[in-house]
């Protein structure tokens, strides 16, 4: 993550006790942005849920992991939103129904992508609309506004 830019990115062991710094992390982007509070805290717990349900559920236990967590800002001419994509290279363990962390998920962001595959899970969110930032000049939202861009990793 480099603070106060429009991209957030880590990789980390799937490991539950990983997860306290990658939300720290995830709270300083947002921060940096001027994210309102509400809405931050909001993003926080969705893509907490969604990272915490890659740690227990992706892969086998005592099998080594890593989750990955990619976000992007998406300006608009009077708003602006996050797109974050969590993933794991596991075997999908869950079941079909939507358990406690994906219904926060969902309550927490305006829009959720689930996929499964052979290559693992993709849970793709679009926070809801915020107003803009002051400081933050408005651009052209992109064609792929819903596909986070991918920059250099971080590994903690």
């Amino acid at each position: 993550m480099a603070e106060g830019t429009e991209y957030y990115t880590i990789r980390f062991s799937a490991e539950a006790v990983q997860l306290v710094f990658f939300r720290y992390g995830l709270d300083q982007w947002l921060q940096a942005l001027d994210w309102p509070e509400a809405e931050r805290v909001d993003v926080i717990l969705a893509v907490s849920e969604a990272s915490t349900n890659a740690v227990e559920y992706a892969y086998p236990v005592g099998e080594p992991g890593e989750v990955e967590v990619v976000g992007r800002l998406v300006l608009g001419q009077t708003d602006r939103h996050v797109v974050i994509a969590v993933r794991d290279w596991g075997t999908w363990q869950g079941s079909d129904s939507d358990g406690y962390g994906l219904t926060a998920v969902r309550a927490c962001m305006a829009r959720v992508r689930i996929r499964h595959d052979a290559d693992g899970t993709l849970v793709t969110m679009s926070s809801r609309p915020v107003p803009q930032a002051a400081a933050v000049a408005p651009q052209p939202r992109s064609s792929a506004e819903d596909e986070p861009v991918r920059p250099r990793l971080r590994r903690i």
